[in-house]
C-alpha cells in the first residue's frame, strides 16, 4: 500500500450556505471504481467492526476519506448501480427494479462523459443482473458481461449467471494493463458479487459466513489496488447492504432499514489528502440490535451490534447519496456531467464545506413482487423518515437501528418534500421479461414475477415476518417442508412464493400431480403468474396431458409474446405427436422473437430436416450449437440432414462426431453404415456395420441386409 504525505488544513465543521466550487482539474487521473455487491458498512474494519478481516479496505481508508453516512438509493443491484453511474435517482434514470426496466434513452452516463473527454473506459461485472441488456454498458469501450441466460440448467456450459470474482479481476487487470490505451487516462468499473447470497466458504475462514464473504472480496481487491499508483483515484463502495435479520429481513429488497441503505464509501484521492474530520453530522449511538432472527436459522451469523468507530485519514459524517458518486468522479476527471440529481463531493473531500441535503432511498420490490406497499426513505443529519402504508420517523443518531420508530411523527418539511420529489407522482410498472431473463434473475435469488399492489396494500414492515417463515420452511427437507408450506399457504393464500415453493417440494418428492395442482391453484388467483404458468405447463407435459400443456403454453405466449417458453412447450408437444408441420410453424414464430434461443433453433432444425428442407435444418442445428444447446444428439441430426441433402461425405463426418459424443448409442454407427451401404460404398460401410452389430443391433433387418450384402465385397 502507498501512503501520501500528510497535509494539514484548517477546517470549519459548520457548513456554509453554499460550498465553494472544486478547483479545476489540471491532471486527469486514472480512475478505479470498485462496487462490492451487498456490503453493509458496519461489516468493514475501517467502520468499526472488530471481527472484520478487511485489510485492503482499511488501508485505503487510512490513505483517504471515509464517508460514515453514505446511502444507497435502493436495496436493488441494477437501479442502484444505475444511480451510481448516472448521478440520477431512479425516477429520472428509469430503472425501478432488477428486471422489467431499461436505462431510459438519452440519459447521459458517467462512462459516456469520460469517453467523450478522452478516457479509455472498461466495465467488468460479475452478475447477470448487470448485463448490458439493461443499458448500463452505454459509454464503455469494453463491457465484459459474458452471460448467456438460455438453458440455465446447464449454466456451467453457457456461462454462469454470476462469475467468480477472481475471473472478473483477471479480466479487469488485463484491460487496465493493456498498451492499447496509449496516453489516454483510464476509467475501470469492477463489480464483485461475492458477499451476495448464497454465502460460500473460503479457505482460511471459519465463523460468520457473511463476514467470510466480505473478507474474500477484500482479498480480491488487493490485486486491483496494487495496479494503481499515487496519482490514481480509487473509490470503493457498494450498491446496498444486507439486512442480516434486522427487523426480520434476512437479505435485502423488501425493507429500507439502515443496514441495507447504509454502505461503505471509501475514496483515495490522487496526490494527497488534507487531514480533516468535518462535513457535519453526529456519530450515532451504539445500542441494542434490532435483529429478529428465527430460532435455528443462520446460527453461524454473528449479529451483535458493531460500534461506530471509523478509522481513516479523513472521516466525513455528512449524509451523502449514491447519486453523488458520478458527479464527484466527473469533477476529478475534469469532464461535464450535466443534469444530475447528485453533486460533487470533491469540495468536502478537500476540506471545504457543503450544505447538507437529505438523502433518499426507495424500494418498489414489495409492491412489484408481493403486492405490498412500496417504501420510501429520507434522512437528514438527525432524523430518518420511512413511508409506506404508514409513516415512521426516528432520531437515527440516538436510535440507529430504528427500534423505537413511532407511527406518525412530526418530521421536518424537508424530508417529506424529498420523498414526494424523488418518488414521483405515478406508480411505475415494469415491462415483461422473457422466460430466460426471468430464469437468470431467479437463479440469482431475485423474484421476477410482477403482481399488482392495490390501494389498501399492507406495509412490508408488517409483513416481512412471513418471508422469514417462508425461508425457514424452504430450508427444511421436503417431507418436513411440505406440511410447513401447506400451513403457510392456508393461513396466507395470497403468498404466491409459498405456493410455488410448495409445488417444487412436491415435485422433489415425486408428486408431480400435486405440484401441478398447486400451480393451477395459484393461477386461479393470479392468472398471469408466468412462473406458475411455465411450471404448470412443464408438469402437464411430464404427466402426458398434452391439451393442458398447449393451453398453458398459449397463455404464456399471450401474456408475453417475447417469452420463448410458450413456444418451446407447444413445440415439444407437437414433437411428441410427430407433427412436423406444427413444429415448423411454432418454432419459426419462436425464433422470430428469440433468434438466439438454442432450444427453439434445435427444434426448428428437426422440423426442417423432417419436412423436406434438410440442409436448412443443418444450418439451424449449427446455429443452435453456437447459441449453446445441450442437445446430445445434435451431430446425429446434422448427419441426417446432410444425408437427406445428398452430401454423403459431410454426413459421414457428422456421424463420426456423433460416435464420439454419444458413445453408448448405436444409432450413429447404424445410420452411417446404412447410408454408405446404400451409396454402394461397402468398404467404408463395413466398420460401422460391424460396430453396430457388436452393440447388440445385429438382429435389426437393415443391419442384417447391409452386413450380408457387404460381407463378400
Amino acid at each position: 500500500m502507498r501512503f501520501f504525505p500528510l497535509l494539514l488544513v484548517a477546517c470549519d465543521p459548520t457548513p456554509s450556505p453554499e460550498g465553494p466550487p472544486a478547483a479545476e482539474s489540471t491532471v486527469r487521473p486514472d480512475i478505479l471504481l470498485v462496487t462490492i455487491d451487498t456490503l453493509r458498512a458496519d461489516r468493514v474494519g475501517a467502520y468499526g467492526d472488530p471481527l472484520a478481516r478487511t485489510p485492503v479496505l482499511d488501508g485505503l481508508a487510512a490513505q483517504g476519506v471515509l464517508f460514515t453516512e453514505a446511502h444507497s438509493v435502493t436495496p436493488l443491484t441494477l437501479p442502484s448501480h444505475a444511480s451510481l453511474l448516472t448521478g440520477l435517482y431512479p425516477l429520472h434514470h428509469g430503472l425501478r427494479d432488477n428486471g422489467g426496466f431499461r436505462l431510459a434513452e438519452g440519459v447521459p452516463t458517467l462512462a459516456e462523459a469520460l469517453a467523450a473527454g478522452g478516457y479509455a473506459t472498461g466495465g467488468f461485472v460479475s452478475a447477470y443482473v448487470l448485463d448490458g441488456a439493461w443499458g448500463l454498458d452505454r459509454g464503455f469501450d469494453e463491457y465484459r458481461d459474458p452471460f448467456h441466460p438460455q438453458d440455465l440448467a446447464a449454466a456451467p456450459v453457457f456461462g454462469e449467471v454470476s462469475l467468480p470474482g477472481a475471473e472478473v479481476v483477471n479480466a479487469a487487470l488485463a484491460w487496465w494493463k493493456a498498451p492499447a490505451h496509449g496516453d489516454r487516462p483510464r476509467f475501470a468499473w469492477v463489480h464483485l458479487y461475492e458477499p451476495h447470497t448464497p454465502w460460500q466458504e473460503h479457505p482460511g475462514w471459519t465463523g460468520d459466513p457473511y463476514r467470510g464473504e466480505v473478507a474474500y472480496a477484500d482479498s480480491l481487491l488487493q490485486r486491483l489496488v496494487d495496479a494503481t499508483d499515487e496519482g490514481d483515484l480509487v473509490v470503493v463502495t457498494s450498491d446496498h447492504g444486507e439486512s442480516l435479520w434486522d427487523h426480520g429481513e434476512r437479505e435485502h429488497g423488501v425493507l429500507l432499514g439502515r443496514s441495507v441503505t447504509r454502505v461503505p464509501w471509501i475514496l483515495r484521492p490522487p496526490a494527497g489528502l488534507p487531514l480533516c474530520v468535518c462535513g457535519g453530522g453526529r456519530a450515532p449511538a451504539w445500542g441494542a440490535s434490532a435483529t429478529q432472527r428465527p430460532a435455528g436459522v443462520d446460527a453461524a451469523l454473528v449479529l451483535d451490534p458493531v460500534p461506530d468507530a471509523p478509522k481513516a485519514r479523513s472521516v466525513l459524517r455528512m449524509p451523502v447519496s449514491g447519486v453523488d458518486l458520478a458527479p464527484t468522479l466527473a469533477d476529478y476527471a475534469g469532464v461535464a456531467l450535466p443534469g444530475v440529481d447528485g453533486r460533487s463531493l470533491r469540495p468536502l473531500v478537500e476540506g471545504q464545506a457543503l450544505s447538507p441535503v437529505p438523502v433518499y432511498a426507495e424500494t418498489w420490490f414489495p409492491a412489484f413482487h408481493h403486492g405490498w406497499a412500496a417504501l420510501q426513505m429520507a434522512q437528514d443529519e438527525t432524523i430518518r423518515l420511512e413511508q409506506g402504508a404508514f409513516l415512521t420517523e426516528s432520531a437515527w443518531t440516538e436510535d440507529p437501528a430504528g427500534r423505537g420508530s413511532p407511527r406518525g411523527g412530526r418530521h421536518g418539511a424537508g424530508l417529506g418534500a424529498a420523498v414526494q420529489r424523488w418518488r414521483g407522482q405515478a406508480d411505475p410498472r415494469p415491462g415483461p421479461l422473457s422466460g430466460d431473463q426471468a430464469a437468470a434473475l431467479e437463479a440469482l435469488g431475485y423474484l421476477s414475477v410482477v403482481v399488482a399492489a392495490g390501494p389498501d396494500a399492507p406495509d412490508p414492515r408488517d409483513q416481512v415476518g412471513l418471508l422469514a417463515e417462508l425461508h425457514g420452511a424452504e430450508a427444511l427437507p421436503p417431507e418436513r417442508a411440505i406440511p410447513a408450506l401447506l400451513a403457510l399457504v392456508r393461513a396466507h393464500p395470497q403468498m404466491a412464493d409459498a405456493r410455488i415453493s410448495l409445488a417444487l417440494k412436491r415435485a422433489e418428492m415425486g408428486d408431480l400431480a400435486g405440484a401441478l395442482a398447486d400451480n393451477l391453484t395459484l393461477l386461479e388467483q393470479q392468472p398471469e403468474h408466468s412462473t406458475a404458468l411455465g411450471n404448470a405447463a412443464t408438469l402437464a407435459r411430464g404427466l402426458q396431458q398434452p391439451e393442458l400443456t398447449l393451453k398453458l403454453a398459449e397463455r404464456l405466449r399471450r401474456i408475453n409474446p417475447q417469452d420463448p417458453r410458450g413456444y418451446r412447450l407447444a413445440a415439444a408437444v407437437y414433437v411428441d405427436r410427430n407433427d412436423a408441420v406444427q413444429v415448423l410453424e411454432i418454432t419459426r414464430a419462436g425464433v422470430a422473437i428469440a433468434p438466439d434461443d438454442p432450444n427453439l433453433l434445435y427444434l426448428l432444425g428437426l422440423a426442417e430436416i423432417e419436412s423436406g428442407d434438410p440442409l436448412a435444418g443443418v444450418q439451424r442445428m449449427q446455429e443452435a450449437r453456437k447459441a449453446g444447446t445441450q442437445a446430445t444428439d445434435l451431430d446425429l441430426w446434422i448427419g441426417a440432414g446432410y444425408q437427406r441433402g445428398g452430401q454423403i461425405d459431410e454426413a459421414r463426418k457428422a456421424y463420426d462426431a456423433a460416435v464420439r459424443s454419444m458413445p453408448g448409442d448405436p444409432r450413429p454407427w447404424a445410420m452411417a453404415g446404412w447410408m454408405l451401404y446404400k451409396a454402394d460404398r461397402c468398404a467404408d460401410a463395413r466398420p460401422y456395420l460391424i460396430n453396430v452389430a457388436r452393440r447388440g443391433a445385429r438382429a435389426d433387418p437393415k443391419v442384417q441386409e447391409a452386413l450380408q450384402a457387404c460381407s463378400g465385397r
